[in-house]
């Protein structure tokens, strides 16, 4: 057992220097090589995050002018529409006065016809008096002079 004892405590001297040296190695990559790499993946990290925060205003600010864009199409839109009903209804209002000027002028021309008529009928009245008269007289001379002979 005193045999097992010492060889395995020769074992463990031997071993010590190994077991040193990958402490060392261990502590060195971990320094020269885990924690600038470590840094640099975090600075990449805080970078990217950055260009993602960045990318986020950068929608949010283009979402705000979008929104202030259709808010101005759409102001710009119902004035159109506001201009196009007020051009429409002056353009309906001319046309009523249009036409109503139209018929009063065609009533005032229908009662001047009228008048004309009456004026051309009175006339016409006289004259077919006159000459129902002169007929009258030529007829009844007519029957007087037949009664003669």
């Amino acid at each position: 057992m005193e045999q097992m004892l010492s060889s395995a405590g020769a074992l463990l001297i031997e071993a010590l220097p190994t077991f040193v040296v990958v402490v060392i190695l261990h502590w060195y990559l971990k320094m020269m090589l885990f924690q600038p790499l470590e840094k640099v993946l975090s600075d990449r990290y805080a970078q990217t995050q950055g260009a993602r925060e960045k990318a986020n205003e950068a929608i949010a600010v283009a979402e705000e002018k979008v929104a202030e864009y259709e808010a101005k199409l759409r102001g710009a839109r119902t004035q159109i529409y506001q201009e196009q009903e007020a051009w429409r209804k002056q353009l309906l209002d001319e046309q009523s006065r249009s036409v109503a000027q139209a018929r009063e002028e065609a009533k005032e021309q229908i009662q001047q016809a009228k008048a004309d008529l009456s004026a051309q009928l009175e006339q016409s009245r006289q004259v077919l008096s006159r000459d129902a008269e002169g007929l009258a007289e030529q007829i009844v001379q007519g029957i007087l002079k037949g009664s003669k002979n």
